[in-house]
């Protein structure tokens, strides 16, 4: 093998990698949303109506029951959560998916009725529950954070006095 065909040969093998490379980055980056996991709980996902427009909805089983709820699967909608807003109606709640088990706070900044919230691991198992009280003229800071007793994946926030028994379904 001649000395250029070598060197063309070393050079497509630097770009298959590096192409390689951007494709597994790319990839990974486009999970961090945690829209990738939503599917592995919520069915029959459509386009949120009013006053839920921009997000999706869909349906997810917890003990047996079928729910259908508004999806928070990205930072800024899992952020922004049911603030502003008694509950969610038209929905039976929100469920808040994430990229992967962690402990994350949730707070009821500028929330103007008490909600109730189960938390879920990736099997669906119940990790916690909390009734949260409304804080409606507070802000993240003022307000007081709700926290779980471990790690967990899901969260569903429903109205006060709403709880829904059982594990979530996973597929």
């Amino acid at each position: 093998m001649t000395g250029s065909r070598r060197a063309a040969w070393f050079v497509a093998g630097a770009v298959v990698v590096i192409l390689a490379i951007v494709g597994f980055v790319v990839w990974q980056s486009s999970r961090d949303d945690g829209g990738e996991d939503a599917g592995e709980v919520v069915s029959n996902v459509e386009s949120a109506r009013a006053p839920f427009t921009g997000l999706s909805a869909g349906t997810i089983t917890v003990g047996g029951k079928a729910l259908r709820v508004v999806v928070a699967d990205d930072e800024d909608e899992r952020v922004q959560g049911l603030r502003q807003k008694s509950d969610a109606s038209p929905y039976d709640g929100m469920l808040f998916v994430f990229p992967s088990d962690g402990l994350v706070s949730f707070t009821m900044a500028t929330v103007p009725d008490a909600l109730e919230i189960v938390f879920f691991d990736a099997a669906g198992r119940v990790v916690d529950r909390l009734r949260m009280a409304p804080c409606p003229d507070g802000s993240d800071a003022t307000c007081p954070a709700y926290t779980p007793k471990g790690p967990f994946r899901y969260a569903l926030e429903t109205g006060d006095g709403v709880v829904y028994d059982g594990s979530l379904a996973v597929r």
